[in-house]
């Protein structure tokens, strides 16, 4: 397991690479044990995880290698129960309070312009595909211009508007 990154898309990733590449399609608890694992790490990554999802993935994983022909799917599902083990809080925290404390899963992120930082520039209102920021270029003669700020709703976290913002006034939370 890597110390680095968000430990659910991780073993999503890998699940995906499996399924893709490795699995022989020869073993039905194995071929339907990794589309269902798949599926739930699909939505915990969302923000759409339940709290019985843990459960799901655990008793899974254990079919799979109770009942699995081969070494390679016991040996992904061990994968995915040492994944759960040694990371629990953060499959807990995606699940709980749709949060990836990595910043990885895209879904579970939101933008944020810190008005104290911000000079007003325009430049990541202008970058931005969604017309998601909004807002006002400053004008130094007037006293009450807009500050920026960002439409979770319409923002695609395309990241385009961290990228030219040369004050950091732009957070990922």
């Amino acid at each position: 397991m890597s110390s680095e990154g968000c430990s659910v898309l991780i073993t999503l990733e890998f699940f995906k690479g499996f399924a893709k590449d490795k699995m022989c399609g020869k073993c039905l608890p194995c071929m339907l044990g990794t589309t269902r694992i798949i599926d739930v790490l699909e939505r915990i990554t969302k923000s759409e995880g339940e709290e019985r999802d843990m459960v799901v993935l655990e008793k899974t994983s254990s079919n799979i290698i109770d009942t699995a022909r081969c070494k390679l799917g016991k040996d992904a599902a061990n994968f995915l129960q040492d994944s759960l083990t040694s990371s629990r809080d953060e499959y807990e925290e995606h699940i709980k309070d749709g949060h990836c404390s990595h910043n990885s899963c895209e879904l579970l992120i939101n933008y944020w312009i810190d008005p104290e930082k911000c000079v007003m520039c325009d430049a990541c209102k202008k970058v931005c595909p969604e017309d998601a920021i909004v807002g006002e270029k400053l004008v130094p003669y007037l006293s009450d211009n807009n500050p920026y700020y960002v439409r979770d709703k319409k923002c695609t976290k395309c990241g385009q508007c961290l990228t030219v913002c040369e004050v950091g006034a732009i957070e990922i939370v």
